[in-house]
């Protein structure tokens, strides 16, 4: 092994954060994640049935719903240490992706993590719009939403929001009806409304 994966391994093999944070980006043919708001609801997500991982992560409420600062730290380090590539897109956007060190520590590791739950963690939030996965959190954690900038957006929006998971099979009917905040019959009604155009943009 070349000395500098012996050391790259040394310091992945007692960080579960950082294993969690390869291989959600691995799997399910090593897809990107865009956005880093993304990446992080998507390890809150897997962190709720990973007590050990939720501790370390210290999920809090933030500016787009939540964040961690343990995990922001892990990302940059691990983007200078080419185990992840993080690209710049337009405006504040990066798109993380599994990086040439982080491929090969995976494939020579055998590491005692829940792979069914990430991959369906990914596959969850995969085809969910930014606002569909800020609706989905919100209105799961309502106590992640105190400090967020775009909570009114996603309130003004939510019974649109809550068609769109459900369609998608994201969710429960019953937990669609929670998001939209309708009773049980309303949503029905809406569900059958033709012209989605009428709900607002």
């Amino acid at each position: 092994m070349p000395q500098i994966m012996k050391i790259l391994s040394y310091d992945l093999n007692s960080n579960l954060g950082k294993q969690y944070i390869l291989s959600l980006l691995y799997c399910n043919n090593q897809e990107p994640i865009n956005g880093k708001s993304r990446l992080m609801i998507e390890l809150f997500f897997i962190s709720l049935n990973v007590p050990s991982l939720s501790k370390e992560l210290e999920f809090e409420a933030d500016n787009y719903g939540l964040s961690s600062n343990v995990m922001g730290e892990y990302l940059n380090d691990m983007n200078q240490k080419k185990l992840i590539i993080a690209n710049k897109g337009s405006g504040e956007n990066i798109t993380y992706s599994i990086g040439e060190y982080g491929k090969k520590f995976l494939e020579q590791e055998n590491l005692n993590l829940d792979y069914e739950l990430i991959s369906e963690i990914k596959t969850l939030c995969q085809d969910l719009t930014n606002d569909e996965l800020f609706a989905l959190t919100y209105f799961s954690f309502p106590e992640m939403t105190k400090n967020s900038l775009v909570k009114e957006k996603i309130l003004a929006k939510r019974q649109k929001l809550a068609v769109g998971l459900y369609r998608k099979d994201k969710v429960s009917l019953e937990k669609a009806t929670e998001i939209s905040g309708l009773k049980f019959k309303e949503f029905l009604d809406l569900m059958d409304c033709e012209n989605m155009g009428s709900f607002d943009n």
